[in-house]
């Protein structure tokens, strides 16, 4: 996309544009129902949304003002994220669009594009760029690992990690896997951009635009306009900054509320045990983790299971995450080529 001014000032003048239309709010917002979908509550039932037309747009702005520092003209980008009813993979489409990439969307579900011939679409158009979860990520290296292939090798320079809470040591686990350099965005299912990362791959809140809090303390459930999101966060105080400059706070995604337990020194989240598991450098990038019984239960991955002492290892974990976060788990470790199915 060639333009003379730049994202910012181009794509508030198309927000503008749009909220002088009929249907516009005395607050100057417009009031217009345009996105429907639906999230999970904690009892695991489903609950509507909706966005209207003034915040769907405003996220897409934010979310290409990000990507746009991540992606070119010359990029060919898959996106394997969901579609029904959710709001991220229609934004994901229309802002690589905006950044004027090429979008190959693929979604989740496998029935029409599963793993093997996403593999060979990656060949086939020298796909540039992934947008995906974490897990995705790291169960397309393992299939194409194998099958004989080097995800290393592929033409995958950039990996942008959505839907999923993910440590850095995560991240990083993903990025050797594929040669590749890795950075992640946050949302919920409500507000499919809260938080984009700047160039020290931190993720700053959108606090133009949202009203972000955790109650008791900078970590806990995050609190966003003033709902619940049943997601937990660190939210950094406003007087700290990162070393980026930017006065935006930095927010530390930390995983689903469900998927925490209180721990001595306080909550303790999966994101919390996945820093703990990534310090073992043998593993696979792979990861599940569930509380069941107050209990974490983790299950992660190795390239050679033949090659590692994997009863060895699954007691250094367990000992690990004990010492450091002062919480019981429960460890499984398979190789990789087993990973679809493993226990969860």
């Amino acid at each position: 996309m060639t333009t003379t001014t730049s994202l910012a000032t181009h794509y508030e003048q198309f927000l503008e544009l749009l909220t002088r239309a009929p249907g516009t709010a005395a607050d100057g917002c417009d009031a217009l129902r345009a996105r429907y979908g639906e999230r999970i509550d904690p009892s695991g039932g489903s609950q509507p949304i909706v966005l209207t037309r003034d915040e769907w747009i405003r996220n897409q702005i934010d979310l290409t003002l990000a990507l746009g520092r991540l992606l070119t003209e010359d990029d060919v980008v898959v996106s394997a994220v969901p579609y029904e009813l959710s709001f991220i993979g229609a934004e994901v489409d229309r802002v690589i669009e905006m950044v004027g990439a090429s979008v190959i969307s693929v979604g989740t579900s496998g029935t029409i594009c599963p793993m093997p011939r996403l593999l060979g679409l990656i060949e086939q158009y020298e796909v540039t760029a992934l947008v995906c979860s974490p897990s995705f990520a790291a169960e397309l290296a393992g299939l194409a690992s194998s099958l004989g292939k080097r995800p290393a090798d592929s033409t995958i320079r950039t990996i942008v990690c959505v839907g999923e809470a993910c440590s850095t040591e995560r991240l990083d686990r993903i990025a050797t896997a594929w040669a590749a350099r890795t950075s992640a965005l946050y949302g919920t299912p409500s507000t499919p951009t809260v938080a984009v990362a700047c160039d020290h791959s931190a993720l700053h809140l959108c606090d133009h635009r949202l009203r972000a809090e955790v109650r008791g303390g900078k970590r806990g459930e995050l609190i966003l306009d003033g709902s619940p999101t049943g997601e937990v966060v660190e939210l950094w105080p406003a007087d700290r900054r990162c070393d980026c400059g930017s006065p935006s706070r930095v927010l530390v995604p930390l995983g689903s509320v469900a998927s925490a337990i209180r721990g001595p020194d306080g909550l303790v989240s999966a994101v919390d045990v996945e820093r703990i598991v990534f310090g073992h450098r043998r593993l696979a990038p792979h990861f599940a983790c569930a509380v069941r019984d107050g209990t974490f239960h983790v299950t992660c991955a190795v390239a050679d299971s033949d090659a590692v002492d994997t009863d060895a290892m699954r007691r250094a974990i367990r000992g690990g995450i004990d010492e450091a976060l002062g919480v019981e788990a429960e460890v499984t470790i398979v190789g990789a080529q087993d990973w679809s199915t493993a226990p969860s």
